[in-house]
């Protein structure tokens, strides 16, 4: 086995073990607000955990790009633990008081910081005709944690306590961190970190890689529509007239779509990685469409699977055109950029489709699955452009490409 494919499952064990801490952190809060019938506790619980996400991700870029990205990823993911280990001093005695939150709002601003490292990995260990299966790799460890956690969460917190899962949480952080630890970097990679100017080189790689320009913000509109109408809109829409139970199964469908396209995933070989991520991504469509044009359970069944299919594969396809295009001193300013965009605009869209009445929620269903299939379209015509232009570049180039080799 190469070294890099060993550096390969330790990233992907880690990710997967994160995935399911992430979930028990989740499922403990909620247990605690429960418990309490802490309502807003809870919502400022939540807030405090993520709103870091959107204010310093950016910082978290430079810092990947300039810094080790092993010793980032293991300190973000050490400093969390201690974080956890408060966390579980604090919850039973408070309950998710300031104490609580403020605990929370320091752990979100130590994973914004450390996730574009951590993400920025996976170009940094393996070869480029190889990330396309490693991302799949990895995106199914975390798809499959995605799945078991909730419910091993729920097992546990019932049959035992809220305190044993924060345990657990530190005891996942411990192992995750020393897999992590572990990973090798190609010397390369660690030979190109960027020293020069933030500002310079930023514009430096974005003015390189044009294609940005375009695909970042289509993602970031598609994204913001999508999430506005699937997550606001149809749960209400479908809620009151299929019943909750049709709902939760449609969600279920949605997350085993997303365990079969990261798995479908390891099997694609395409070079046509912007189209084919669109094109994808089209097929997430399909739930919202069913929905504005059927009440059949199977049928909104089906397209779910499907949803989750498609929005994995295209998430694969994305995140292996990040980082095989983009330069590896680069990757973590510009996964940040992404990041932000992606994510910055779905609150808006919450805001957005929250102000519709339940009176026109279908037809607010409808226009938004007409106007993604628009943009699907376009961007697939864009993307097919794009990669071609790429092809071209990258035949150019292939010959000048250094060998790598690994040190530790």
């Amino acid at each position: 086995m190469c070294p890099s494919s060993i550096n390969l499952w330790y990233l992907a064990w880690a990710q997967g073990i994160s995935s399911f801490a992430s979930a028990f952190l989740t499922f403990s809060l909620v247990l605690y607000g429960a418990n309490s019938s802490d309502t807003f506790g809870l919502g400022l619980s939540l807030a405090a955990r993520t709103l870091p996400i959107l204010l310093v991700t950016l910082l978290g870029g430079v810092i990947a790009d300039k810094w080790d990205r092993v010793k980032v990823s293991v300190s973000s993911i050490v400093a969390g633990m201690i974080l956890n280990v408060c966390l579980a001093l604090v919850l039973p005695g408070e309950g998710l008081g300031w104490k609580a939150q403020l605990i929370l709002l320091l752990s979100g601003f130590v994973v914004a910081i450390g996730s574009p490292s951590l993400y920025a990995l996976l170009p940094s260990i393996v070869e480029k005709s190889e990330i396309l299966h490693g991302n799949a790799l990895v995106r199914s460890f975390r798809n499959v944690a995605g799945i078991v956690a909730p419910g091993a969460a729920a097992a546990i917190g019932v049959h035992t306590s809220p305190v044993f899962l924060l345990w657990s949480i530190v005891a996942m952080n411990a192992v995750s961190a020393c897999l992590v630890a572990r990973i090798k970097i190609t010397e390369n990679v660690i030979a190109q970190k960027d020293e020069g100017n933030d500002r310079t080189t930023f514009r430096a790689v974005m003015s390189g890689n044009s294609w940005l320009y375009f695909t970042i913000p289509f993602w970031g509109i598609f994204l913001a529509v999508h999430s506005g109408a699937a997550e606001v809109s149809q749960p209400i829409y479908i809620i009151e007239r299929l019943g909750p139970s049709t709902w939760s199964l449609m969600m279920s469908s949605v997350a085993i779509g997303y365990v079969c396209g990261s798995l479908f995933s390891l099997r694609i070989r395409t070079t046509k990685l912007i189209s084919g991520s669109m094109a994808w991504g089209a097929l997430s469509v399909t739930q919202l469409l069913a929905c504005s044009l059927s009440d059949s359970f199977w049928i909104l069944i089906i397209s779910s699977f499907l949803t989750g299919v498609g929005f994995e594969i295209s998430g694969v396809l994305w995140g292996s055109a990040l980082q095989s295009r983009i330069p590896a001193s680069q990757m973590g300013r510009v996964s940040s950029l992404d990041y932000m965009i992606s994510f910055g605009t779905t609150p808006f869209a919450y805001f957005i489709y929250a102000l519709f009445p339940a009176q026109i929620l279908h037809s607010v269903i409808s226009i938004s699955a007409l106007l993604l299939i628009i943009l699907a379209l376009g961007g697939i015509s864009m993307g097919l452009f794009l990669d071609r232009k790429n092809s071209r570049i990258s035949a150019s180039e292939s010959s000048a490409e250094p060998s790598s080799s690994v040190i530790g």
